[in-house]
């Protein structure tokens, strides 16, 4: 079990976060400043908190009431950093030995052959880290800090220099890491998509908080606010008014869209008759159609934007508010239907992909 909570002020910022994760994968996302870095650094013990405490399995690394403040060497805390920060004068082995020369000659050599087998890097050992590339830098420091067998890794944006494809194979890696390493994971991540992949976990921060913690779901499907939903991806929101509420279906007016629209709802939600709401829906859950069914508005395509595998197309909602165009819709290139700037179709908004936040 870990626990964080922690306060720490810095010149024109403040960070006020808590979480509590069991040996799992956390993503911490969010735009840049928004306090991601500096929960690792307080959590490293690289930077002390104002107030708080850090509680990993029962051991406590930070206690601002008892003063307890471990330094980071006795944390047992692996710490990847964005540029790697390998030693460019150690080798690959020395590389991954360097945290543990305290043990013995011979266990320092299983463990590094251990983990240079996991990582792939046993070929590699002799090299000097100028010689190797991005990823395999990447394997290096990977290594390098699971090498003292910390109870907690912290990585920090350790792909975003790296190319596609080498990502996608150092995401497998991560996950197979995982499997062996019983630890907590916390991964910093400006892209919602590769930590949606890696994590069962998401924060997401903003301005030094965290607007929503939780199942990565929920997130997805039940954003707690509108700059969570903007943040995650759901461009499409409108006002609107809860007419029906019958069992676990809203019947919901949103004049933006001149429609009144069915949306699911779960079993715990707290919402009433005549209540002001938000109502959204991502591009990818939007169905394009010929005919008319359930939760359809009659939409005009405005633009179609021509992406790598997918075009998304942005539609003006027939009596809908005078805007440049209301919803967006992204669809597969393999299912999408031909239709160009200019022509009508349906959009069918399903019930159980709809979501609605209170004000």
């Amino acid at each position: 079990m870990f626990q964080v909570r922690i306060k720490k002020t810095l010149p024109g910022f403040n960070l006020e976060v808590a979480f509590l994760i069991n040996q799992e994968i956390l993503s911490l996302v969010g735009p840049s400043g928004s306090g991601k870095s500096l929960t690792l650094q307080c959590i490293s013990g690289l930077m002390n908190p104002d107030e708080g405490y850090i509680n990993v399995n029962g051991r406590v690394l930070f206690d601002s009431q008892t003063g307890i403040n471990l330094p980071p060497q006795k944390r047992k805390i692996g710490y990847v950093f964005q540029n790697y920060a390998l030693f460019p004068h150690l080798t690959v082995y020395e590389n991954v030995a360097f945290g543990i020369s305290s043990l013995s000659r011979t266990e320092i050599d299983s463990r590094v052959v251990y983990l240079l087998d996991k990582m792939r890097l046993s070929d590699f050992k002799h090299r000097y880290p100028g010689n190797l590339s991005g990823g395999q830098q990447q394997r290096v420091a990977l290594a390098r800090a699971l090498a003292p067998e910390p109870e907690i890794l912290l990585l920090d944006e350790p792909f975003s220099a790296l190319d596609t494809q080498v990502r996608g194979r150092l995401e497998r890696e991560l996950l197979a890491i995982h499997q062996f390493y019983k630890g907590n994971i916390i991964f910093v991540s400006h892209n919602l998509e590769e930590a949606y992949r890696l994590s069962s976990q998401i924060a997401v921060y903003q301005s030094g908080q965290i607007l929503q913690l939780g199942p990565k779901n929920n997130l997805i499907n039940a954003p707690a606010s509108k700059a969570v939903a903007k943040l995650t991806g759901a461009r499409n929101l409108a006002g609107g008014v809860i007419e029906i509420i019958d069992n676990l279906k809203a019947t919901v007016l949103v004049p933006e869209w001149s429609q009144r629209l069915q949306v699911s709802l779960n079993c715990s939600h707290n919402f009433c008759q005549n209540q002001k709401v938000t109502v959204g829906i991502r591009p990818e859950y939007i169905r394009l159609q010929e005919l008319f069914t359930e939760n359809s508005l009659r939409a005009t395509v405005a633009e179609v934007v021509d992406g790598v595998t997918s075009y998304t197309y942005r539609f003006k909602v027939e009596n809908g508010l005078d805007k440049e165009f209301h919803l967006e819709a992204e669809a597969s290139k393999l299912v999408a239907p031909r239709i160009t700037a200019g022509e009508a179709c349906f959009l069918q908004l399903p019930p159980d992909r709809l979501f609605i936040i209170g004000h």
